[in-house]
């Protein structure tokens, strides 16, 4: 675990370990079922109070991100569909479909599952994926004013509708025909939603067929430019969604403190002269995926895309839509 603190800085030390793990486990680059510091270890490589750690674990763990067990240590929440992942690395981009059908043989004969057996079962799997395929899909999310970025992420990469709906305003009822797509944050929640509201109809395993997990969040290529800044350097982060524009500052303030400088501008609330006058200003631009194109017109300076899905789980999405 990879974890910037900077002391002297407006954003609290607590929001940015909240901030800087929650990204990590939901990007995936935390493994469920991974152990994390313990509470002494982590306070003592940072040389932070450990009372300022014990909260920052405490409210990952009433997120269920992080599971703290007396006499195990703390780690990472594992979901039902992480089972379902498999022991082969998490990222497609690593994965080639012959190791995907080794993965499956070796499976197949530790279990001691007859061959034809097996070939009926993937056949079934086939239907069943082709008959979640023809679903209406929805994007769940627990914030509103991220969720125009997460469809038209999605709508690009999948070239089909994708609907959005805050888990407050979630109506199961209405929605007994959709499959839905929710990140790692908030998993369980609709899951749980989804199950008081259909268990009479659905068992527990079916409710989780119709949910696909995905990650969210990889920023690595972002970070490394962030660290080759010189000091006083002018970061501009444009988004339609306030959570990205926190979230962004928490994690460039965790990493560079007030040696540089940040601008976040939220789309739509600010003049386009004053954005021009940031953007002559700027070293570095980052923008959501709504704003880049615009952005582009405005500027010759590389704008960098905060992509709030990294492409390995666009290529796992768009594999499901055959």
């Amino acid at each position: 675990m990879e974890l910037s603190i900077q002391k002297n800085t407006s954003i609290s030390i607590h929001e940015q370990l909240v901030t800087q793990i929650s990204m990590q486990i939901a990007a995936g680059l935390l493994k469920p079922g991974g152990k994390l510091p313990s509470i002494r270890a982590l306070s003592d490589k940072l040389g932070i109070h450990h009372n300022t750690c014990l909260s920052a674990y405490k409210e990952l763990e009433k997120g269920g991100l992080i599971e703290i067990r007396h006499g195990s240590g703390v780690r990472v929440s594992v979901t039902d569909q992480d089972g379902q992942r498999g022991d082969f690395p998490r990222s497609s981009e690593n994965i080639s479909l012959a190791q995907l059908a080794e993965f499956f043989i070796q499976q197949v004969q530790r279990k001691g599952i007859r061959w034809e057996d097996a070939q009926e079962a993937l056949e079934q799997a086939r239907q069943n994926l082709s008959e979640q395929v023809r679903q209406p899909l929805v994007f769940v999310d627990i914030h509103a004013d991220i969720l125009p970025v997460f469809q038209g992420e999605l709508q690009n990469a999948l070239k089909r509708p994708v609907h959005k709906t805050t888990l407050g305003q979630l109506n199961p009822l209405a929605e007994t025909g959709s499959h839905f797509i929710v990140s790692r944050y908030h998993y369980q929640s609709l899951k749980d939603t989804l199950r008081d509201a259909w268990g009479a109809e659905l068992t527990d395993s079916q409710i989780s067929e119709r949910i696909t997990m995905i990650d969210v969040g990889a920023v690595r290529q972002e970070l490394d430019l962030i660290k080759q800044l010189p000091p006083d350097s002018l970061v501009t982060v444009i988004s339609k969604s306030t959570i990205i524009l926190q979230q962004a500052e928490a994690v460039i303030k965790a990493l560079r403190g007030e040696e540089i400088f940040i601008r976040p501008i939220q789309a739509g609330h600010e003049s386009l002269a004053e954005i021009q006058r940031v953007l002559k200003r700027s070293h570095a631009v980052f923008a959501d995926w709504l704003c880049v194109e615009e952005l582009q017109t405005m500027t010759r300076k590389p704008v960098h895309t905060i992509r709030t899905i990294p492409p390995h789980e666009l290529e796992k999405l768009k594999a499901f839509q055959g």
